[in-house]
């Protein structure tokens, strides 16, 4: 059957050139039929009444003595009409007087007599007539009349008209292929010239113009489209190039500003850092002198320094969020030890106003996957919030950790406080930037309005929210959620869960055990089994090497004090091939703090303006009891440099000082330090430099380093700083579920980079 959807406009014009001829010729040809049919048929009804006319007459007098023989005989010339098949005379009371039936009709029944007329009935036509004398009717004469002729001559003008028909479509047919061109040929050519100007987005060509009729007005108005087209075609042109150079303006200016971001982050915090530093020591330094007068002026100085150091920091946070350039570090962290540090930081802000600090903690909360720092903003923000519109009332912490089945474990912290409340007007505009309740409340309570903006932001960008709920006069109730297990902005989410580890195929669950002491490699083997990982073990540094080409795990546990060759030079081996370089490691290392520095690059990073207590508490741990400690203190700032010598001279250290990297590599080679203090924004060599030059000797990888700066650090500026090693782990301070939550988030990340790796080859 055709498809006229899919046929070309020349066959189209064909056939229905053809098909209108075919139906106007067979509409004549059974017209001119029907016309004859119907003539023959008159002429042969005639012809029949004349006979039954004269066969009538000449059987009135059998009727009249009611003699059949005579009525038979009356009927015999019937034989000389092929047509008639059986003849019959009725008496008055429709009785058979006489009868005729050609040869081979002899058993035809004849009918009762019925009306006078013409009939047909089965193919054949019968005849009633009356036989009279005068008016008076004295009898019937029936004839029964075949068909044949009628069929035959039927049947002719079928032929001849199909043969006509025939005839009539072939002639159509050349004709029209010849003819349809003055049709399809201008818009065939249109057609390729529209498809010439798809395919090739050519505004230039042009159709051509055939003649002045219907299709000569579409073929100008297309070609007038085409021109308009081509004009607009150009103005996109120089509209996209004008939008490329406005894109590479605004990526410049983009990079411009987070160049600012990061040295105003310095330029503002460097100053600060020397105000709160020296505010800190002249305050302990008048209580220790008896100088009371004094103390009292250098709180206050050290209070607008940290008033100052907030604002600056929500400024900045707020100008890093518009800028597109806050970004999430993830790490994996104790819920309840985070809450204590900030329970334990805000705790004299709560009680300033005389209020009470009330914790409620779930002991289910365990850890979570999240910024730990942005977490502790964002809860810091809420406690000193409340805390600013609450007096003598009290301030609740609740902590619990809520399961869902749908989306996995969440933590939800919710603040509670008796104070001041706020209106539905006021809940409406809570969250947006620079908005406070009302300019009495500012004039009041002070602040700039944009603590709890940044806090929104930060949990959306960590896939949760913060929300209010507020009555004017009766307090308000902040409530925060965060999934335990927060995905990195880079990353998307799986279309499905990955497997238990125990059903993942061997190659994808591996974990090379390297450890010299068999008890220590037992122990993480069973534990290891029991939670579904394939554990393989090597007892010293060139078993670890050759076991890694022959397996290529997943994740390598790697002990540092081995006999022969150590953890470190087995993973400056790894390191060094490429097809084992991007396996994870684990650092699994005894109590000795100076190989954690190595390991990370910086064991602690600290930002400017630097809290002493927080600085003091890290600089002790690092402390080798017994032994004077020798403090490196790399910074350009001849205050802040000042400032962190005498604070560590306090604390029993020795402090060598150092304007910037290359001197403190000098310094490094005429003393190795215990413990190096880094800035990184320095002139000549900064302190990524410095780090790196630092790694390329093997005596002073283990130098411990705590990065103390006002930079705002990327994911790159980590990376730089973090090294090759993934993890490190302090034998003896660490949990099997701490390792066991590493292990598995190594080997979930390793399967998604090679699932990612996989597409791409296929794409």
């Amino acid at each position: 059957m055709i498809n006229f959807r899919t046929t070309s406009l020349k066959a189209k014009l064909t056939l229905l050139t053809m098909l209108t001829s075919g139906v106007a010729l067979l509409i004549s040809v059974t017209l001119f039929g029907f016309n004859d049919v119907r003539a023959f048929r008159a002429s042969m009804e005639r012809d029949l009444q004349s006979l039954a006319a004269v066969i009538g007459a000449s059987a009135i007098s059998s009727l009249d003595f009611d003699d059949e023989v005579a009525a038979t005989k009356t009927l015999a010339p019937l034989e000389h009409k092929p047509g008639i098949l059986a003849a019959a005379i009725y008496t008055k009371d429709q009785k058979i007087l006489g009868s005729y039936f050609r040869d081979g009709h002899s058993d035809t029944n004849l009918p009762a007599m019925a009306a006078d007329g013409f009939r047909y009935a089965d193919g054949r036509l019968l005849v009633f007539k009356p036989i009279q004398r005068d008016a008076a009717r004295l009898g019937t004469i029936f004839f029964q009349v075949e068909m044949s002729e009628l069929n035959a001559l039927m049947m002719t003008y079928v032929k001849v008209g199909l043969i006509i028909l025939a005839g009539a479509l072939l002639v159509a047919f050349v004709f029209s292929s010849r003819l349809q061109q003055v049709i399809s040929k201008p818009i065939l050519d249109l057609a390729q010239t529209a498809r010439v100007v798809s395919e090739q987005k050519n505004y230039s060509v042009r159709a051509v113009k055939h003649s002045e009729d219907e299709i000569g007005f579409l073929i100008d108005r297309f070609n007038e489209m085409l021109g308009e087209m081509e004009k607009h075609e150009k103005a996109m042109i120089e509209v996209n190039e004008q939008l490329r150079q406005s894109q590479q303006q605004a990526l410049a200016a983009t990079e411009t500003k987070s160049q600012f971001l990061a040295n105003m982050s310095h330029e503002l915090r460097t100053p600060l850092n020397a105000i709160i530093g020296y505010s800190e020591m002249l305050e302990e330094e008048a209580e220790d002198l008896g100088n009371d007068g004094f103390v009292a002026d250098l709180k206050k100085i050290h209070g607008a320094g940290k008033h100052l150091l907030s604002l600056i920091n929500d400024i900045l946070d707020l100008s890093k969020i518009e800028a597109g350039k806050m970004e999430l570090y993830l790490e994996t962290f104790d819920v309840k030890t985070m809450l204590e540090d900030v329970v334990s930081t805000t705790r004299l802000l709560v009680q300033k106003k005389s209020n009470k600090l009330e914790v409620k903690m779930s002991p289910e909360l365990g850890a979570m996957r999240a910024d730990m720092t942005k977490v502790r903003q964002a809860l810091f923000n809420l406690l000193s919030n409340a805390s600013k519109f609450t007096e003598h009332g009290t301030i609740t912490l609740h902590a619990e950790r809520e399961t869902r089945s749908a989306d996995g474990d969440w933590i939800v912290l919710q603040v509670q406080d008796t104070g001041i409340g706020m209106t539905c007007e006021q809940l409406g505009r809570m969250f947006q930037a620079f908005s406070q309740a009302d300019a009495s409340t500012v004039r009041k309570y002070g602040g700039t309005g944009l603590g709890l903006a940044i806090t929104r932001h930060f949990c959306r960008m960590m896939g949760g929210d913060v929300t209010v709920a507020s009555e004017s006069g009766k307090g308000s109730t902040f409530t925060l959620r965060l999934p335990v297990e927060v995905l990195d902005q880079a990353e998307e989410p799986e279309s499905g869960k990955l497997p238990a580890f125990d059903q993942l195929p061997k190659e994808d669950n591996t974990v090379l055990v390297v450890d010299d002491d068999p008890s220590a490699r037992e122990l993480l083997q069973r534990f290891l089994n029991k939670e579904g990982f394939h554990v393989e073990c090597a007892a010293n540094g060139p078993d670890a090497i050759a076991a890694a080409y022959r397996l290529r795990p997943k994740v390598i546990t790697l002990d540092v004090m081995m006999p022969g060759m150590d953890g470190w030079s087995v993973l400056t081996k790894l390191k060094e091939d490429p097809m084992l370089a991007g396996i994870p490691v684990i650092m699994l290392t005894i109590v000795d703090d100076k190989h954690f520095g190595h390991a990370l690059g910086a064991t602690e990073y600290l930002t400017k303006p630097v809290d002493r207590e927080r600085l003091g508490s890290v600089i002790r741990k690092l402390r080798k009891p017994g032994t004077p400690g020798r403090v490196l203190v790399v910074d350009d700032d001849p205050d802040v440099r000042d400032m962190l010598s005498r604070t560590l001279e306090r604390d029993g250290w020795t402090a060598v000082p150092a304007e910037d990297g290359r001197v403190a590599l000098d310094a490094v080679s005429a003393q190795k330090p215990d413990l190096i203090l880094l800035d990184l924004m320095m002139p000549r060599m900064d302190g990524f430099e410095f780090v790196s030059e630092l790694r390329k000797q093997q005596d002073w990888r283990s130098i411990p380093i705590i990065v103390i700066t006002a930079k705002l650090l990327t994911k790159e500026d980590r990376a730089l700083l973090q090294g090759h090693v993934q993890k490190v782990l302090q034998k003896g301070d660490f949990r099997l579920d701490e390792l066991l939550g590493e292990l598995r988030e190594l080997v979930r990340e390793s399967i998604q980079r090679a699932r990612a790796a996989e597409t791409d080859v296929q794409i």
